[in-house]
């Protein structure tokens, strides 16, 4: 199991997990994508699903984990989490057992397990941290968002976390990258008196932008520049996890709950 989480929203955390899950299924691995943003969950969202249950019906036992498992393409399988949840916007310490022990139940029968996380240093998002094998903290270049960083390493560091795996997301350019990476490398190092390390890093591209708008994912899009990057964050992040088997691929479905949303000119920029 491992987490993106995003201490600043806006990043782009979402798009990658999303991403990323579709390129693992298509790499031949059965994938759970867990949103667990309580306040403003949106991966259904991006991949145009209408889950009919969710993870706050499986702990108020209104239905079986099973049943709270909507199919996703390539087979994926989605594990939602309601909007605005009362249940999991401050969860305390039995609750949040509850969540990973449904989430355990659910993932014997996939491979990989891939946890969304909601902006901000809630506690969902630290429990998740703590639970996962592997955890990526999404940034931008913006000083906002690198600051934000900071703060989620500050607070897992004190609760006795490693840090997580850096990705910046819509950088200008290599260099702005490594400037960013090398930032809060020092900052950590200064004040916490250890550092943290860049997994990967991603260009900004309108591509990006364009896939949201129009809810579909660039891992749908072989044809797309970007896509070779996501490409190789998924490999990069895959040679930290233990060896996965290699199953035959799921063939793409196309499950169309929602309406596709109207074409809009998209923004300058990914920040």
């Amino acid at each position: 199991m491992y987490a993106l989480l995003g201490a600043k929203g806006g990043v782009g955390k979402t798009s990658l997990a999303v991403n990323l899950a579709l390129l693992t299924a298509q790499s031949g691995q059965r994938v759970l994508l867990v949103d667990l943003d309580p306040h403003c969950g949106d991966v259904g969202v991006h991949l145009r699903l209408s889950p009919t249950h969710c993870l706050d019906d499986v702990l108020l036992h209104k239905c079986t984990i099973e049943q709270a498992l909507t199919p996703g393409p390539h087979g994926i399988a989605l594990l939602a989490t309601g909007h605005g949840s009362e249940l999991l916007g401050n969860p305390d310490a039995m609750t949040s057992n509850q969540v990973f022990a449904a989430i355990a139940e659910a993932a014997r029968q996939f491979d990989v397990v891939i946890c969304d996380t909601g902006a901000g240093i809630g506690a969902l998002t630290i429990a998740t941290a703590e639970q996962a094998d592997l955890a990526l903290a999404v940034t931008t270049s913006d000083p906002a968002s690198v600051t934000d960083t900071f703060a989620l390493y500050k607070v897992l560091h004190r609760r006795g976390v490693a840090l997580p795996r850096l990705v910046v997301n819509a950088a200008r350019s290599c260099d702005d990258a490594m400037r960013t990476a090398a930032r809060l490398a020092r900052v950590c190092e200064r004040f916490l008196g250890t550092t943290c390390s860049l997994l990967a890093w991603l260009r900004r591209d309108e591509a990006f932008l364009r896939s949201v708008y129009q809810q579909q994912p660039l891992a749908t899009c072989s044809n797309e520049p970007a896509t070779a990057e996501l490409r190789a964050l998924r490999a990069a992040v895959h040679s930290l996890l233990p060896a996965l088997p290699h199953r035959q691929p799921a063939p793409l479905r196309t499950i169309v709950l929602r309406p596709a949303a109207p074409k809009i000119a998209s923004p300058a920029h990914t920040g």
